[in-house]
C-alpha cells in the first residue's frame, strides 16, 4: 500500500503479484530505474552510483537468484541501519538520564557514559554523530508532551 501511496506503481504490481511473476517484475523494475530500498530510496555502490542490474544479473533476479552485488549492498546497507538503530536507542536512553538525573553525581555519570558514546560513535563518523553539549541542553529543555484530550458526548 505504502508504494501505491508513492505513487510507484511497479513495485505495487510486485507485492500484489504471484513470486514468479514478482521476480520478474523485480528484476526489470532493477535493470531500468536501478535497485531501490522498500521506501523508493536508491541503492549506490561503494563509489555512490545508483545500482543497476546488468542482463546477467537481471536474469538471474528474475529466475529467483539474488546477484552477489546486490546481496553484498544490501548486507552493509541492513548492518549500517542496525548501527544507526543501536546509537539512536543508546542516545535517547541517555538523554533520558540526564533528564532524570537529579543530583550532581548521577549528572557526571550520564556525561561519563555518553563520552564512551562519544567514543563509540567516532568508528562510525558521518552516520552516527556525537552528542555534543548543545543537543545535551536541547533534550533537557524538552516539553512534555500535551496529553490528549477527550470530549465525552
Amino acid at each position: 500500500m505504502s508504494a501505491a501511496e508513492r505513487g510507484d506503481m511497479l513495485r505495487s504490481l510486485e507485492f500484489a503479484s504471484p513470486a514468479f511473476l514478482e521476480a520478474a517484475l523485480k528484476a526489470y523494475r532493477m535493470a531500468d530505474q536501478g535497485a531501490t530500498t522498500a521506501r523508493g530510496k536508491p541503492l549506490t555502490d561503494e563509489k555512490g552510483k545508483p545500482i543497476v542490474l546488468s542482463t546477467a544479473e537481471a536474469i538471474a533476479q528474475g529466475t529467483g537468484f539474488r546477484p552477489e552485488r546486490l546481496s553484498e549492498v544490501s548486507r552493509e546497507h541492513w548492518t549500517m541501519e542496525n548501527v544507526k538503530s543501536n546509537f539512536k536507542g543508546r542516545r535517547d536512553d541517555l538523554y533520558s538520564r540526564y533528564r532524570l538525573a537529579k543530583t550532581p553525581e548521577q549528572r557526571q555519570k550520564v556525561i561519563r557514559d555518553m563520552q564512551r558514546f562519544n567514543m563509540d560513535a567516532r568508528k562510525y563518523r558521518g552516520v552516527v554523530s556525537p552528542i555534543t553539549t548543545t543537543s545535551l541542553r536541547q533534550s533537557a529543555l524538552q516539553k512534555p508532551e500535551k496529553p490528549f484530550f477527550f470530549s465525552v458526548g
